[in-house]
């Protein structure tokens, strides 16, 4: 381009440079100048590189003035045609960085084109000195532009302030000619001033010309010609202008102008008939609503058919007792799962319960294997193969299930622990069984495996991995998986090395590599040339390990045909190997409440090459909607205390998931997480070690915890943490004794994670053949410390083991303490209530610890490993200290904070029963009494009931954005929750069945706790009903879920299943599983059941509905969750009541049908097409619409009724616009309703929005917002509408596309009957803002409407939930006038006018309807429907000068009885200003009234 370029020719380019923050625009010209030289120009207006370019000075004003348009003379071709030159220019535009600027391009660029320092430039041509516009005129670019059309870089060429002024003047030569022909009057007074003001700019311009500057003489001439070119346009002008509109006089006659009002007398304040007439509140009229809901709800769904599922009952031991007892345990668990798991829908919390059953069943029932065959439970007695196979089989799939389940629920760092403590259980199991050699057909897979097939074959075993290192960071509450967590390490060590020490070949090593290894070669070798399979020949490395993948993977067949049980083993290591070391088990794009089915974790196997450079055979698995599942590098999982930094700084940005493999009780992680410093934004990450380190950190970086700790005593106790050995007694002694304060602290989110994981991670694993000792101190070698360290059993365990006079001593004083605290409730604002919280857990978990030491070192008995010095009697002792206290203490100051007459927060008896349930964690069958029984029962059923259990994780310490605050919701991790269900299921259920009078005691405290009639003890009013009995229902699916003797006696024995005549199996099905049952607490699901409607909590996508949040905000507190039981359920809607609320919800589907294609959509009243059947007389409507319509609604005709609209204050249009098209649009079109006001001009547009199949105006667009009703959201810009200029808002064209809706209805009394929630969106428009966002509005059953005024108190009880004030307050009572017309179509298309009155009440209860005799009642007046010569309009257009309309309320205090009686403005009010005014009569000198 730049060569095609011919001589005396020039170009503009863009230029400038571009910052991450800021863009800087400059243009640039280049010239060929002929006799081979070029030139380029810089055009910059500034401010950015004007220091670059030569400066002069105005000789009148001294200001300073810049060579704006600087050029480089002389230049070269070969340079103006070198690319590198030209990238170097634009990369500065397209690519931003901070090297992009003006020293670059002025002391670099430029001056490599000629080689010629950048000033020297100024002489060698023509040089224009102006004044460089200020930083705002710079900023629109008007001048760049300008000085580059104007600029032309050649000797003798005019000056570029001329050359404007020539551009000026044909600028005003083509405004002349567009107005010349003008008629007198006929032009927009803006338009005048705007042309007036341009003329007199021009003019000034004109005038600062140097006659020096032009040499070509030419100046004279051309400023004579724009004089007389002004002259021409001014008198042109006031010819043609017009008097300037104003909308506050809009309408008056010339005689209005002179009558009392112009002249600041009022002899009264009356107004005409009428003016209390509030229009457009027809679409609010309920015309056949009935009958139309009826039509249009849909057929009833058929009630859902819930299968029980029995998760424990009295033939499935805690414990399997043989293989059979195993297998059929496994069996029963599995399909119960996979019911739960299938009616997801149907069952709460289903994942959770199907987690801890599952992990249970891995964990508890399957006896953990042992390494000497003689005493391992399933290799010291025959075993057939089938039974082998089953067992596998029915492992493999409890293992898929509970990977399914669990990626369901609250993954909480616990989790995390006990999850692959499961799995390495069930790969235990799987190694102990796939060594069994079958007592009648020995599996060949078993007998190499094991080492005992015939010839020179040894034993294969399965490695930990990373298994040993990965949990040791992660906290376990239950001391059961703590001790198994290491049982199954000693399990792995030894059956992965030999006698003597060294190590055996190991198989399935999928965490290592997904190629297959030494030991996966060998063992496939074997078993094909056992089975005959051919092998490669030549047997070379990538054959064999080719060979190895196809049979390991199955993609040959020829192994996992014959022995099904090789496909099993597989399948349960890798779900233990990816449990430890394993990425995302499912995709990040799925929907944040996806359920996961246990099919969605079957493994899929195949091979693939490495890559296209490495042929080698690798193993690709996929699960869970085929999401690759992938393994971790090998070496992030290194534990070498040379790379912990490196790991952490790897994993510390990370996503919470990688986050929680750093351990909460590592200073490292502590200071850079909770240190002050990097609370408050990023910093480079810290290495904290040891106490020379926390010595150098600076008192901002010290984590304070929101300054709940002392600089002092943060410093102290993050000096704990460098000492993992000894830190327990340290952290318990820094709590228990000294300042109160700290203790206080432990109220802490924070500090609780921290507190925890320093006492529950359980640290690293010491295996029974270490043989090391000290022999040097102190030690350098940071690894050989840390293995010298390490524990058998857990550092909690060695602790309570060594000594626990420490840890047992403090955690008594804690709680005693924190009792102590007591204030008679939970609150938030407190220390007391999460401080106790906190201690009550930390209590339940340390005696549950001492328990299972004192259970394993029972006299008779060998101790385990760890556990050898363990003192039982000091243990025992301190044990029942803090049970007594617990019982004593604790627990009734839980269930004092939770009595219904109290405590009417939902969140808080959700935390507090968690807490309850919690402090029986601990309690064996043979401590279970009517407490312990009646408080599980009653405080699980109750959470099922009314908390909504997350799966958002709260325990990363990274996740704290005010570390001062207590942890979120119940402060205990979901899993714990249900594993306390699930391991106090089958004892419950045993007590209650060897002690009937005490079940049925504890069953009616579940119905008081559940409907929130008493107290777990007794009754709320003092009643003494009869104890009913309770009994399970007499069959073996329905163990566990129990009925009191007031329901059908068929039910209780069992006779009820006897089909009835003519019955289907469905209906038969549906009536023995759901409608059988009135009355039912199943304990199996936690769940309570009333009159055949189960209770639950609403459905999520409900609470975050926007009208249900404003409900929820004012009429419910604030509850987090809302507990609900379904009403009716058809094909178009959900209809749910919420339990002992008084409200109900209706759920409405979108509506399918498309309003075009049905004739009463559109008013069929409105015959009249816009606008060629006008009325002469009604032109205003034209005015105002007929030139902005294309612009406001292209593309829509708009039709109007046939009545004579000449001098109403505004006419009513409607009309379809078309929606945009897609695959699934089936409503083509959207209702859009004009309202076109005559006095002023002003134009409305609203859409019709379909809401529970009811029809409402939505506000879209104001031509005016002044006079709007409501503030439109967007930002205002001016136009003009009928002449009148105004501010406009909103986006007119907007459209709609059909979407649920929500109906809310309320019965708080029979006086007041069914009320209906009324948006304040459907109002926005035909009320003013001022009333609608003050009141909250419902629609009663007559279709009056009644406003209840929002009223907040400031005083936040009980810490974070505005509550209703007491006292005086308002209600807004819309009465509606109905016309003689009705609408039966259900589109709403009637006729009614409203009158709205404001009310004094002298509660806020919505109940109490006394009126307060005290203030008057007033009635709301319309400004914009008033003639315009009348008081209130005036009155109105005044009021409008100080705030929009919608702001703006003037009341009457008159006796008014129906909207068109006569009123008096008696009260206005500027609610956004707030100011008031009363009118008051007073007497003038002369005797007059005013």
């Amino acid at each position: 381009m730049i060569g095609n370029i011919v001589p005396h020719q020039q170009i503009v380019l863009p230029g400038g440079w571009q910052q991450p923050d800021r863009t800087h625009l400059c243009l640039y010209i280049l010239r060929n100048c002929g006799d081979s030289k070029f030139s380029f120009t810089v055009c910059n207006t500034g401010p950015d590189g004007l220091q670059y370019h030569p400066s002069s000075m105005n000789k009148h004003s001294g200001r300073q003035l810049k060579n704006l348009a600087l050029t480089v003379w002389d230049i070269p071709p070969h340079r103006i045609l070198d690319s590198t030159f030209w990238v170097l220019l634009f990369r500065m535009q397209v690519y931003p960085s901070k090297k992009n600027n003006a020293e670059f391009l002025y002391t670099q660029l430029l001056p490599a084109l000629n080689s010629k320092p950048l000033l020297s430039n100024v002489n060698e041509g023509p040089c224009e000195f102006l004044q460089p516009p200020d930083v705002i005129r710079s900023s629109n670019y008007h001048d760049l532009a300008r000085l580059a059309l104007t600029t032309t870089p050649v000797e003798g060429a005019r000056p570029s302030k001329y050359a404007s002024l020539l551009v000026m003047n044909a600028a005003l030569e083509l405004a002349y000619d567009s107005i010349a022909d003008a008629k007198k009057s006929s032009m927009d007074p803006e338009d005048t001033r705007i042309l007036k003001l341009t003329g007199r700019n021009v003019a000034s311009y004109a005038s600062t010309i140097e006659p020096s500057s032009v040499v070509d003489g030419s100046l004279k001439a051309t400023l004579s010609a724009t004089w007389d070119k002004l002259d021409r346009l001014l008198q042109t002008l006031n010819f043609t202008s017009s008097k300037e509109m104003d909308q506050h006089s809009h309408g008056l006659s010339e005689k209005d102008s002179e009558d009392d009002y112009s002249k600041g007398y009022l002899k009264t304040m009356t107004t005409e008939p009428g003016a209390a007439a509030q229009p457009f509140f027809g679409r609010f009229r309920r015309d056949n609503y009935d009958a139309i809901v009826k039509k249009l709800m849909g057929h009833p769904k058929p009630d859902p058919i819930l299968i029980p599922a029995i998760l424990t009952d009295d033939t499935m031991p805690v414990v399997a007792t043989d293989f059979q007892t195993a297998s059929s345990s496994l069996l029963r668990i599995c399909n119960a799962c996979s019911l739960l798991m299938q009616q997801r829908q149907l069952v709460k919390n289903a994942p959770a319960f199907v987690a801890s059953a599952a992990q249970y069943a891995l964990t508890v029932t399957l006896p953990m294997p042992d390494l000497d065959p003689e005493h391992c439970f399933w290799r010291k007695s025959p075993m057939r193969r089938e039974t082998q196979i089953n067992l596998l089989f029915l492992l493999r799939r409890m293992c898929r299930i509970y990977s399914a389940a669990t990626e369901c629920v609250q993954k909480s760092r616990g989790l995390i622990a006990i999850r692959t403590t499961a799995f390495a259980a069930a790969a235990c199991v799987g190694d102990a069984i796939s060594r069994v050699v079958a007592s009648d057909d020995p599996s060949p897979f078993a007998l190499h495996y094991s080492g005992e097939c015939e010839g020179p074959t040894q034993p294969f075993g399965i490695e930990a991995g990373s298994f040993g290192t990965l949990a040791a960071n992660l906290p376990i509450h239950d001391p059961h998986y703590c001790a198994l967590r290491f049982q199954c390490l000693d399990y792995l060590r030894g059956v992965s090395h030999k006698m003597d020490g060294t190590d055996r070949l190991t198989i399935f090593n999928f965490d290592l590599g997904q190629s297959p290894m030494a030991g996966d070669i060998e063992l496939c070798t074997q078993l094909s040339i056992q089975l005959a399979l051919p092998r490669p020949y030549p047997a070379t490395e990538s054959a064999n390990i080719a060979h190895a993948a196809a049979l390991i993977s199955g993609t040959s067949g020829s192994i996992i045909e014959v022995l099904p049980e090789f496909e099993y083993f597989r399948d349960v290591i890798f779900h233990f190997k990816h449990s430890v070391s394993g990425k995302a088990a499912t995709p990040d794009n799925v929907d944040e409440f996806k359920t996961w089915l246990p099919s969605d974790a079957t493994l899929r196997w195949s091979t693939r090459p490495i890559s296209q450079e490495d042929p080698t055979l690798e193993y690709h698995v996929t699960a869970f909607q085929s999401h690759r599942q992938e393994f971790v590098d090998p070496v992030t999982g290194t534990t070498e205390s040379k790379s912990t930094f490196k790991r952490f700084f790897s994993l510390f940005g990370k996503s919470s998931a990688e986050r929680q493999k750093l351990s909460s009780a590592d200073p490292t992680n502590i200071v850079n997480t909770c240190g002050d410093k990097f609370q408050k934004g990023k910093h480079k990450p810290i290495s904290v070690h040891n106490e020379d380190d926390i010595l150098h950190l600076k008192t901002e970086e010290l984590p304070t915890f929101g300054n709940v700790l002392k600089p002092a005593d943060a410093e102290r106790f993050l000096s704990f943490m460098t000492v993992p050995y000894i830190r327990i007694p340290l952290i318990m002694d820094f709590f228990a004794n000294g300042d109160p304060a700290r203790l206080m602290a432990l109220k802490t989110k924070s500090l609780q994670l921290i507190v925890d994981a320093a006492l529950f991670e359980p640290g690293l694993w010491k295996p029974a053949d270490f043989t090391e000792t000290v022999n040097e101190v102190p030690i350098v070698d940071l690894d050989k410390l840390q293995a010298l360290l390490a524990t058998p059993l857990g550092t909690l365990f060695n602790e309570i083991a060594k000594s626990p006079d420490v840890l047992t001593s403090c955690i008594v004083k804690i709680v005693e303490r924190a009792l102590d605290m007591d204030v008679g409730k939970y609150s938030k604002k407190s220390s007391s209530g999460p401080l106790i919280l906190y201690g009550i857990r930390l209590a339940v978990r340390i005696e549950g610890y001492m328990k299972f030491a004192l259970k394993k070192c029972r006299a008779g008995k060998p101790r385990p490993r760890g556990l050898e010095s363990l003192d039982c009697q000091k243990v025992e002792e301190s044990m029942k200290k803090i049970r007594t206290m617990l019982d004593n203490q604790a627990i009734p100051i839980l269930e004092y904070w939770i009595e219904p007459s109290r405590c009417k927060d939902v969140g808080v008896s959700c935390l507090v029963h968690a807490h309850l349930m919690y402090l029986f964690k601990n309690h064996y069958y043979d401590e279970f009494d009517f407490r312990s029984v009646s408080v599980l029962l009653s405080s699980q059923v109750y959470l099922a009931i009314n908390h909504r259990f997350s799966s958002s994780v709260y325990d990363d310490l990274a996740d704290t954005p005010n570390p001062s605050l207590p942890p979120p919701s119940i402060q205990v991790a979901q899993s714990e929750i249900f594993d306390i269900i699930q391991s106090k299921r089958y004892h419950l259920l045993k007590y209650m069945k060897a002690n009937p009078s005490e079940a049925d005691s504890a069953m009616e405290a579940v119905v008081r706790i559940a409907t929130g009639t008493g107290t777990r003890t007794a009754f709320l009013d003092g009643s003494a009903l009869k104890i009913r009995h309770w009994s399970s229902i007499q069959h073996p699916t329905c163990y566990g879920r129990f009925v009191p003797d007031t329901e059908d006696e068929n039910l209780r024995d069992g006779t009820y299943r006897i089909p009835k005549k003519g019955q289907t199996y469905e209906q038969w099905m549906l009536y023995v599983t759901t409608k059988a049952v009135g009355i039912e607490v199943n304990v199996q699901l936690s769940e309570f059941t009333l009159q055949n409607h189960k209770m639950m909590l609403l459905d999520p996508s409900i609470l975050k509905n926007t009208d249900f949040a404003h409900i929820k905000r004012t009429e419910l507190k604030d509850v987090t969750d809302v507990a609900c039981a379904e009403v009716m359920h058809t094909s178009n809607r959900y209809w749910w009541r919420l339990v002992g609320r008084r409200h109900d919800v209706q759920s409405w589907a979108p509506d399918r049908r498309n309003y075009h294609d049905i004739k009463q959509a559109r008013n069929p009243k409105f015959t009249r097409k816009f606008p060629d059947r006008i009325r002469s007389k009604e032109s205003w409507i034209a005015e105002a619409l007929l030139e902005k319509l294309p612009l406001l609604l292209p593309d829509v005709t708009l039709y109007m009724s046939k009545e004579d609209l000449s001098s109403a204050p505004y006419a009513v249009l409607s009309g379809w616009i078309e929606n945009p098209r897609g695959p699934e649009t089936y409503s083509t079109h959207t209702l859009k309703e004009v309202i076109v006001w005559q006095h002023p001009p002003a134009v409305t547009i609203f859409n019709v929005r379909e809401h529970g199949r009811r029809f409402f105006r939505v506000l879209e667009y104001t031509s005016n917002m002044s006079l709007c009703l409501h503030e439109v959201t967007g930002e205002p810009y001016p136009d003009r509408v009928g002449g009148m200029l105004a501010l406009s808002a909103g986006i007119p064209m907007t459209t709609l596309s059909p979407a649920p809706s929500l109906l809310i209805t309320r019965a708080l009394n029979s006086q007041l009957g069914t009320q209906t929630y009324m948006p304040g969106r459907f109002l926005a428009g035909i009320l003013p803002t001022a009333l609608v966002e003050r009141y909250t509005f419902w629609q009663s059953e007559d279709d009056n409407i009644i406003g209840y005024e929002d009223v907040m108190s400031s005083d936040e009880s009980d810490g974070a939930i505005p509550v209703p004030s007491k006292g005086a307050s308002t209600r807004l009572k819309i009465t509606l006038s109905k016309g003689e017309d009705s609408d039966k179509s259900g589109f709403c298309n009637s006729n009614a006018e409203a009158l709205v009155q404001r009310v004094p009440v002298l509660d806020t209860d919505p109940e109490n309807e006394e009126i307060d005799g005290n203030r008057p009642i007033l009635t709301l007046l319309n400004i914009l429907t008033a003639p315009p010569s009348s008081l209130l309009k005036r009155v109105g257009m005044l009021l409008s000068r100080l705030d929009n309309l919608s702001n703006v309320l003037v009341w009457s205090s008159g006796q008014v009885d129906t909207a068109h009686d006569a009123c008096s403005i008696d009260v206005i009010e500027l609610q956004r200003v707030n100011l008031s005014f009363k009118s008051r009569r007073v007497e003038t000198m002369g005797g007059k009234g005013e």
